[in-house]
């Protein structure tokens, strides 16, 4: 079962890497949108994990979906694949050493384009927090914790 909030507390967790040190972080998110979401229509923006930031095109920041991992850019490529509402996407962050133990305020900045909304207004903007009607630069935060 899904939590209310986008980004889930199940999930938050340290990656490692094949020798055993830690490689960075991941944590879940679930979609709002009420239909699910062509991975074509994401729009990809920074994570910010207590101030620090990982932009979209970094390299540093892909997305699992469905059991496959994607870059902000191959998303934007893909037209074949969906995020289905009741599933979630991992959010995994490549930051050597990954997280220290105790509380982090963990940030996602997101959108996704819509076919029936003007092109105008289709703009999206993770320079800053809002939230922007259709999500076009929506901020999703959460205090989490990592043991």
């Amino acid at each position: 079962m899904l939590e209310r909030e986008e980004i889930q507390y199940r999930g938050f967790r340290n990656i490692y890497d094949e020798n055993g040190s830690a490689a960075g972080f991941e944590f879940c998110l679930r979609s709002t949108y009420y239909r699910g979401l062509w991975l074509s229509q994401i729009r990809a923006g920074r994570v910010i994990v207590d101030g620090e930031e990982f932009l979209a095109d970094s390299g540093l920041v892909t997305w699992i979906i469905r059991g496959k991992e994607y870059t902000p850019a191959e998303m934007a490529e893909e037209n074949k694949e969906m995020w289905p509402m009741n599933e979630v996407a991992t959010i995994r962050v490549k930051k050597p050493g990954g997280l220290s133990q105790g509380f982090h305020d963990v940030a996602l900045r997101w959108g996704w384009s819509s076919s029936y909304m003007p092109p105008e207004m289709e703009n999206f903007d993770d320079s800053k927090e809002s939230f922007a009607m259709m999500r076009k630069s929506n901020t999703s935060k959460r205090r989490m914790l990592i043991v």
